[in-house]
């Protein structure tokens, strides 16, 4: 059949990152055990990882930020252990429980809970330790400012900052104060589209310039395929899988029946050329492949990161003539799954697209696996990150 039941394609519960992964010096090696009741449910979580940016993703109310706060030692645990790079935060069997201020963690929430009485400068110095570490030299108040973008801010009143530039300052307090972990809850969610994306680069570049392990919380799909080097599928306080956000997330299940929202296809991307007067840019991917995207003011060899929607992409069996697309593109159908009545394809064309078709398409255009296929693409449906 064309269109084949769905598949799942889960991690073991155990796996971790192996060689070949980007993690710093530094990594979380958590281990997480966790059962909580709840009014509606019980958290329930066993769960071994070690990467940069870990992701709590699920639907709203699946338990995500009850256990941040546990971890955090916010949130009573009725039974289980946290451990940190070896160091027990909390255990149940052997009765330890550590307050929240020795833990070593630092916390952004939602809304940024900054001081409103403090500037900018004094917020960011609330929590920052006397002697800081050697292991955290480079965190000094000044260098955080000037990473987040947020040295001209310093001298100003917390009331007088937008959305974007209290949630920049916010996380520049948890950084400051030298955490072994830094633990974000939906940083992104009160913001709108247009903030969230000035905001992203922020958050990868606080992932790249310092050495400090992240748990991230969303619910939002393209925050986890942009961020995120391992994530946890959780519904209903329960682990549904764990693994590489690419392993977990393709797939139908977990696109549809966990959120609304549209898959997103991210891409690492080199800048070639940009035509200001035709409004198009011209950028390379890894594996050689070129595309048209939107006009960026960038210059040449810049590396960027690119992102399409599954739900933005058209597929045709056959080379497509005279269409305003800018972006057409040759590849071979890898994989089919299909779940009340949704299918995603995954397309191999040197990197691996995502597509989202409804299972009626599939069956009409006698879509198969192995099948060559050509990917349409608008040049305005790609976004620059």
């Amino acid at each position: 059949m064309p269109c084949s039941p769905l598949r799942w394609h889960w991690p073991s519960s155990s796996s971790g990152l192996r060689s070949g992964s980007c993690a710093p010096e530094e990594t979380s090696e958590m281990k997480l055990r966790c059962r909580i009741p709840l009014a509606n449910f019980e958290l329930d979580i066993d769960a071994d990882f070690d990467a940069r940016i870990t992701s709590f993703f699920g639907p709203s109310g699946a338990g995500k930020t009850t256990l941040l706060d546990a971890i955090a030692g916010l949130r009573p645990i009725a039974e289980g252990e946290i451990h940190i790079a070896g160091r027990t935060l909390f255990s149940s069997a052997q009765k330890i429980n550590l307050p929240p201020r020795q833990r070593g963690i630092g916390y952004v929430p939602q809304e940024g809970a900054l001081f409103p009485h403090l500037s900018v400068r004094q917020n960011i110095l609330f929590g920052a330790p006397r002697h800081a570490p050697a292991r955290v030299h480079s965190m000094s108040a000044e260098h955080v400012s000037e990473v987040l973008d947020i040295a001209g801010l310093l001298p100003r009143r917390v009331a007088t900052l937008s959305g974007g530039e209290a949630q920049r300052v916010a996380l520049a307090r948890a950084i400051v104060s030298s955490p072994r972990l830094l633990l974000l809850d939906e940083p992104l969610a009160a913001l709108d589209v247009g903030l969230k994306e000035k905001i992203l680069p922020y958050l990868a570049r606080v992932r790249d310039e310092f050495a400090i392990p992240m748990i991230y919380v969303t619910h939002n799909l393209a925050e986890v395929m942009i961020l995120a080097d391992w994530v946890l599928l959780i519904r209903d306080g329960k682990l549904l899988a764990q693994g590489f956000p690419k392993d977990v997330l393709h797939s139908v299940s977990a696109l549809r029946l966990l959120t609304d929202e549209q898959y997103e296809n991210v891409f690492p991307a080199t800048l070639i050329e940009s035509n200001r007067d035709a409004g198009t840019s011209r950028v390379r991917l890894n594996s050689g492949s070129e595309l048209i995207i939107p006009y960026t003011a960038v210059n040449e060899n810049t590396q960027l990161q690119i992102r399409v929607s599954a739900d933005d992409i058209l597929i045709a069996t056959e080379m497509p003539h005279g269409i305003s697309a800018g972006n057409i593109i040759k590849g071979t159908i890898a994989r089919i799954e299909c779940a009340a009545g949704e299918a995603l394809l995954n397309v191999a064309a040197g990197v691996e697209f995502l597509v989202s078709l409804t299972a009626a398409a599939v069956l009409r255009l006698g879509l198969k696996e192995g099948a060559e296929v050509f990917l349409i693409i608008k040049t305005r449906s790609f976004r620059v990150l």
